[in-house]
């Protein structure tokens, strides 16, 4: 019987993806661990390998498609049963048509056919279209992101009666604010009841927990929709149209994501770099004898490791659902790379324990993977604390955006020769930069932002200090 090609869980916050091209035609033959489809999630670009081996009969989605973790992809059967494809179908998963059919049908998550028919999405009908969207699945069933469940929380809104236009009924955070903004658009009746809110049974450990409350800063549930686009009349055929990718539609939920659920606040100071440039001359003809390209950013991460141990609530994160700031012992710094397809933070792990050659040579080999689209699920996960360069570019100062669940992240910049006045009174040419730290403040209180600040620059400008620590 033919076995089902899965979309499998790559990681636990990773709940569909979109497929970006497959890596062979239907009557070819995989191999067990051959790669066969190309992925791309909120997190990195895959490529799956095939389970088992056989010949791939059916292609169940289409590039462009995306689709839930789970979903059958394909259909892989042995040599004998690929010569007899007109066989009745063993299972459900196998009564596929010839009518065009990619693969709703065999869905694990098949709407239940006793659901009302399909609705409309007022969120979709604003934009112009007609698409109708799957009608909500029975109570406790439906598929959502945490961050979508936390905002129909903070709303007030029964997520179950929301109609989702993500695969399979997901219901999406365009959504519920749609819903949110239709309910607003609705006259109550004396007879409606405000919708209950998800309940969440305690652990039998957990402490008595005090009336519900949305936390300090969450979105108003009076903010509109987002805005209608329309072509100004006469200039139709000055416009191109391109859909909007899967890694940018990643990218643009990480920072609504980080807009709804943290305060973001700025605090900027400036760093004389001069001795930091000379010791980097210093030492590039080493590095360049073992291979490595040595930039500013190795000595940055190795400051970076001792002033967030003096300063430990900077590489901490909020636990919201249990009530808990969760302090990390261990230092991994997501570093923000630009590349051709978005931006992707790739994450240098237990910085505290190498040295600057071998950071840098770190940093290079994940820089090198970003661009090319080989990262992995891990390489873009756990970090505890962000960078950003942006300096290379030009930048002069910034206003970088949270990664959560990182409560800050330092925005380093371009830098650049300006006189400065000595604590004796003279003038000279420095090597000065701007560092930018974006932080929570939920959680990290001004003066304790700036005062990290403060200790990172102290060792900056004098990098004899940390740059042959190796913990």
């Amino acid at each position: 019987m033919p076995k089902e090609l899965l979309f499998p869980e790559l990681a636990e916050s990773v709940v569909e993806g979109t497929v970006v091209k497959w890596l062979v035609d239907e009557g070819e033959r995989l191999t067990k661990d051959q790669p066969y489809i190309e992925i791309t999630t909120d997190k990195v670009t895959v490529e799956l390998p095939s389970p088992y081996s056989g010949i791939l009969v059916k292609k169940l989605v289409q590039e462009g498609d995306t689709v839930p973790v789970h979903t059958p992809l394909g259909l892989l059967a042995d040599e004998s049963e690929a010569e007899a494809p007109s066989q009745p179908a063993a299972s459900p998963a196998m009564a596929v048509e010839e009518n065009g059919d990619h693969g709703a049908d065999l869905s694990l998550f098949k709407p239940d056919e006793r659901a009302p028919s399909p609705v409309r999405n007022p969120f979709l009908e604003s934009r112009g279209s007609t698409a109708t969207v799957t009608a909500p699945p029975e109570p406790g069933r439906v598929r959502a992101a945490p961050a979508v469940r936390r905002l129909a929380r903070e709303l007030g809104i029964d997520l179950a009666q929301v109609p989702g236009s993500g695969p399979h009924g997901r219901v999406r955070i365009e959504d519920v604010r749609a819903y949110a903004a239709q309910l607003r658009a609705t006259p109550a009746t004396p007879a409606a009841k405000p919708p209950a809110p998800e309940v969440h049974t305690p652990s039998p450990t957990a402490a008595p927990s005090a009336p519900a409350a949305a936390p300090v800063g969450a979105p108003s549930p009076s903010f509109p929709p987002p805005p209608v686009y329309r072509t100004p009349k006469g200039y139709e055929q000055l416009e191109e149209r391109v859909p909007v990718s899967a890694i940018r539609r990643a990218i643009a939920q990480q920072m609504m994501v980080s807009h709804l659920y943290t305060v973001r606040t700025l605090a900027v100071e400036e760093a004389d770099l001069t001795e930091l440039v000379r010791l980097r001359e210093q030492l590039k003809p080493e590095a360049e004898r073992e291979g490595v390209k040595l930039s500013y950013l190795p000595f940055i991460l190795k400051a970076l490791t001792r002033a967030l141990k003096q300063h430990p609530t900077l590489n901490a994160t909020l636990d919201e659902a249990h009530g808990e700031v969760v302090y990390r012992r261990y230092y991994n710094i997501g570093i923000a790379v630009d590349t051709e397809q978005g931006l992707v933070v790739p994450v240098v792990r237990d910085v505290e324990r190498k040295s600057v050659l071998e950071l840098a040579a770190e940093i290079e080999e994940l820089a090198e993977r970003a661009r090319a689209g080989k990262l992995t699920i891990e390489d873009v996960t756990g970090s505890t604390f962000s960078v950003t360069n942006i300096g290379p570019i030009g930048s002069l100062l910034s206003f970088p955006i949270i990664n959560v669940p990182d409560v800050a992240i330092l925005g380093v910049h371009r830098i650049q020769k300006r006189p400065v006045a000595l604590p004796d009174d003279s003038i000279a040419l420095r090597h000065m930069m701007y560092l930018s730290l974006s932080f929570d403040h939920r959680l990290v209180d001004g003066a304790e932002a700036v005062r990290f600040l403060k200790d990172l620059i102290r060792l900056l400008e004098r990098p004899e200090r940390f740059v042959l620590e190796v913990v």
